[in-house]
């Protein structure tokens, strides 16, 4: 008899370098003046605001670049999607600042690209991060990650097409921070 579990990917958590994590914090703390406003699928009333990342965008990247290499040790094969008639390499999209005040809240979505990531830099009272997915039966499951401001400084690494939600809060007057991005192909170079 033989007993065989289906393959799946999962999410990486790692905590940042204390010195990327404090340049962020500084660009988190100007940026809702200062840098543009990001525009998605997803702005609307109640819903967080979201600016682009400007200052840091390097370091994280060259960051993020090798928690890809630590997620492909577990979890490897997430990029071969043979679609491509040869591998491509990565472009880092511009990340995003998310803004979540009292009641705001970041509906149930996917990102576009491969892989995805999520910075928790303040977390004024315990929130709720989760992801939701089906098993191959189609029942619903949900991870809910319970955060709270022991988190901040942790980054989390997943697929891009894996649908999470960021719940809302009630029982602070502060602004939640928190950095998304993605890491998408890049077809810059591809010959027609």
């Amino acid at each position: 008899m033989i007993y065989n579990n289906l393959n799946n990917f999962g999410y990486l958590m790692d905590s940042l370098p204390k010195d990327l994590f404090n340049s962020l914090i500084e660009e988190c703390e100007t940026s809702e003046k200062n840098n543009p406003e990001r525009v998605t699928g997803l702005t609307a009333r109640n819903i967080t605001k979201h600016r682009s990342l400007v200052r840091n965008n390097k370091n994280l990247f060259n960051y993020v670049k090798n928690l890809i290499d630590k997620y492909n040790e577990v979890w490897p094969g997430l990029h071969n999607i043979a679609i491509f008639s040869n591998s491509l390499p990565f472009k880092f999209d511009v990340p995003w600042i998310n803004y979540q005040k009292k009641g705001e809240y970041i509906p149930n979505h996917t990102h576009d690209g491969v892989y995805s990531y999520s910075i928790w830099i303040k977390i004024p009272t315990p929130s709720q991060f989760e992801f939701i997915y089906t098993n191959i039966m189609g029942g619903i499951y949900t991870q809910t990650i319970h955060l709270t401001s022991k988190d901040e400084g942790k980054i989390i690494l997943f697929p891009s097409k894996l649908p999470h939600v960021v719940y809302p809060f009630n029982d602070s007057n502060e602004t939640r921070l928190s950095i998304s991005g993605n890491l998408i192909f890049d077809t810059s170079k591809v010959v027609d």
